[in-house]
């Protein structure tokens, strides 16, 4: 019986059966951003729909390559076992494309960013990422995986079937085996240009959105986890010796003293890191009134930081920002790495060393992320997390609610010698937002949900201090109130714009001496510059962190860093830059009055920054 040449039309089935599945995975992914309140234009949603095309080959070339073998083995032996296998290899690949396809449908309204592999890290925890849904949201999205899983599968077998008939003419089957290894490798890196395909291949728009459609998901997670294990440092704007020379001098300080503002330099400290908390919920910072009371009447008698920054966008990068001074390099979570966790150096470590009692108190899972093993090498002696806490305590989805961690450390440092360093974690105002008590807030909506929860995070602050101020240890505490990462809500904001990046920091207590207390301070500054800060007041030596500023020192420079998956966030009194890595894209806002030449070196600045620390985590 003749053959049809080449016989390549299983192939051919192959690539256009995932080209329409990546096509109608993106009109999903778009469907369920404007269903979520996304706005989105016609024009530049149809051109996403077409621009991602060459990485859609690059990353069909890849998954081509198993049942290119395959194939070729039921060439040669004519057992149907090798289309079995091949069957089971795509259901194996619908199952975690489905999964990742439906996690950014939801994530991606929550981070503004497709998934990358550290979501991997979540997923050692899943009774924490369920803790992000409510049990409707969970039905949902299940409901979705399986009709898309079931989708992909009837699809396949209806358009892709099983081989093509084993092909009897050697020239053919040669020519086949000669010309598809070329054809897969020049369409795996995007054609026959000098540089394989990236990013910034399918990036086409100054929003966002319309790139982060174009792009393909699984490409896009598969080399998040490839460029991260890369020993190379992508951010190489300039020559290695002028990025740390600039990195240097924002750190000169002058040879003046710092200002004192403590009474004594062997104060408890508690620090107190509040979850998601943004300056939009801060009446005095500008924000919402009425959201946080109780944190705008602490606020009267403590020292505010109005200009502070979150360098990161979750939780793990704002522990060890502010703990170890150390902000998170782009796509990095530090905390995630043992080996580097280790060459972190952190105040508690510091204090415990001159002897402290360090704790840590958390209602949630403190294994997450890799937390608690980044807490132990912190010289955190105690933690208390949700496996501490009575079966009905644990009455959020996280664990137990703010107002039963409070309670606990209170108890607790009753009996704790002094002096102590202690850090607690609240959880209440992290998604789903569910809280014990009634609020002012009972809309159905996002923003209201958020709002409820700070509220009811803010009323178990002031409870707390209520009680605190009666302990015998409170005339000689300094409290450090800080947010972990800013968020979008309640006004909706761009996560990659420095407004949904600013955050609240108060230092406060009786040991403030009483010219700081009620006094706002306007630097602009990070949180992971704490810990030079804190340590300064404590009279110790804080060379040990390089990437923290004191801002009590009167020549510090003010700036602020942050970092997104798509952008390097930089800030100074008169200027903010967004810098898009992907297509080297700058956005720049603020003051009209500073010459092309300034703004310029402001930018150069930031770029030798994110170039030289990136260099120092992959050194450690």
């Amino acid at each position: 019986m003749p053959t049809r040449p080449l016989q390549i039309h299983y192939f051919i089935r192959l690539l256009f059966f995932w080209l329409a599945w990546f096509g109608v995975i993106r009109i999903i992914f778009i469907s369920a951003q404007a269903l979520s309140g996304l706005s989105i234009e016609a024009g530049p949603t149809l051109h996403s729909l077409v621009a991602g095309y060459r990485l859609d080959l690059s990353t069909i070339s890849y998954l081509i390559i198993p049942s290119f073998f395959l194939w070729l083995g039921f060439q040669w032996t004519k057992r149907k076992l090798f289309e079995q296998i091949n069957f089971m290899y795509h259901v194996a690949l619908f199952v975690g494309f489905t999964l990742l396809s439906v996690g950014n449908n939801k994530m991606y309204h929550e981070w503004q960013a497709l998934l990358n592999y550290t979501v991997l890290d979540y997923l050692i925890h899943p009774q924490e990422v369920f803790a992000f849904l409510s049990y409707g949201e969970l039905f949902l999205l299940f409901c979705l995986w399986i009709g898309l899983f079931g989708f992909s599968v009837y699809l396949f077998k209806k358009g892709v079937t099983g081989f093509a008939k084993v092909i009897t003419s050697k020239k053919h089957l040669i020519a086949l085996i000669v010309s598809m290894p070329f054809l897969i490798i020049i369409a795996a890196r995007g054609g026959l240009q000098l540089i394989p395909i990236n990013e910034s291949a399918v990036h086409f728009s100054d929003q966002p959105f319309y790139n982060h459609v174009a792009v393909n998901p699984v490409w896009y997670f598969i080399h998040s986890f490839l460029e991260t294990e890369s020993r190379t440092n992508p951010y190489n704007f300039m020559e290695p010796a002028e990025a740390e020379a600039r990195t240097k001098r924002l750190f000169d300080e002058s040879e003046l003293s710092s200002d004192t503002i403590l009474t004594n330099t062997t104060p408890n400290i508690v620090f107190i890191l509040l979850e998601s908390w943004t300056a939009d919920i801060i009446e005095s910072l500008e924000g919402e009134s009425g959201v946080s009371p109780q944190f705008d009447s602490l606020r009267k008698e403590g020292l505010l930081f109005s200009q502070v920054y979150s360098a990161g966008a979750r939780t793990d990068h704002g522990l060890v920002s502010i703990l170890s001074g150390y902000p998170p390099p782009p796509h990095i979570s530090i905390i995630t790495i043992p080996y580097k966790v280790e060459k972190l150096n952190s105040i508690t470590n510091m204090l415990a060393a001159d002897g402290y009692n360090t704790s840590f108190y958390y209602g949630g899972e403190s294994g997450f992320v890799n937390m608690k093993n980044y807490l132990i090498q912190s010289g955190i002696k105690t933690i208390v997390d949700k496996e501490s806490f009575e079966g009905e305590q644990l009455n959020s989805k996280w664990g137990a609610h703010d107002e039963f961690v409070f309670e606990r450390q209170l108890k607790d440092l009753r009996n704790t010698q002094e002096p102590f360093c202690s850090v607690l974690l609240t959880l209440s105002s992290h998604e789903p937002f569910e809280v014990p008590m009634e609020t002012p807030y009972n809309k159905n909506n996002e923003s209201d949900k958020f709002r409820k929860s700070v509220y009811y995070s803010d009323h178990s602050l002031g409870e707390y201090f209520r009680q605190a101020k009666k302990e015998l240890w409170y005339p000689n505490t300094l409290f450090v109130l800080v947010a972990d990462h800013g968020h979008r809500l309640p006004k909706l904001r761009n996560l990659n714009l420095p407004q949904a990046k600013r955050i609240p920091m108060l230092f406060f207590g009786d040991v403030l001496k009483e010219e700081y207390k009620g006094v706002t301070i306007d630097k602009v500054a990070n949180q992971h510059d704490i810990a030079s800060t804190i340590l300064e007041q404590l009279g110790k030596d804080h060379s040990g962190f390089p990437h923290s500023k004191d801002l009590f020192n009167p020549g510090v420079k003010e700036f602020a860093y942050y970092t997104t998956d798509n952008v390097l966030g930089w800030v100074t009194p008169d200027q903010k830059f967004i810098y898009y890595y992907t297509n080297g894209k700058e956005r720049v806002t603020g003051s009209a009055m500073l010459t092309e030449d300034v703004i310029d070196s402001l930018l150069l600045d930031a770029k030798g920054y994110v170039q030289y620390h990136y260099e120092d985590f992959l050194a450690k």
